[in-house]
């Protein structure tokens, strides 16, 4: 596959060189997709989505509770994205992180 390129973070990139983020509603980030690598290439937001969420019906929970994906250099994913924090704000909440491990466990 041609190397795909994408003006994002004020520069052109490699698509291989991008990755979309996941953001929760309350601003924290949550998951992140590789932009591109192998045969496949995510370029557009609504491939992020159906990658990370092949049923219609979770891509449509998600967006409606406000979770975002956001295009983003690995350059800048380094140096201001952390997945492993702790959300600080769901603190004594039942996340959506949370409901989806139970449901998998039933």
């Amino acid at each position: 596959m041609p190397e795909l390129k994408v003006e994002v973070d004020g520069g052109l990139h490699a698509l291989s060189n991008c990755a979309w983020i996941t953001w929760a509603p309350c601003g924290c980030p949550c998951g992140a997709l590789t932009a591109a690598f192998g045969d496949d290439a995510f370029a557009t937001e609504d491939q992020a989505w159906r990658e990370h969420y092949p049923l219609k019906r979770d891509r449509d929970k998600y967006q409606r509770q406000g979770y975002r994906m956001e295009l983003m250099s690995w350059e800048r994913y380094r140096s201001e994205v952390d997945l492993a924090a702790k959300c600080p704000h769901a603190k004594g909440k039942t996340t959506q992180q949370t409901l989806d491990a139970a449901e998998a466990a039933a």
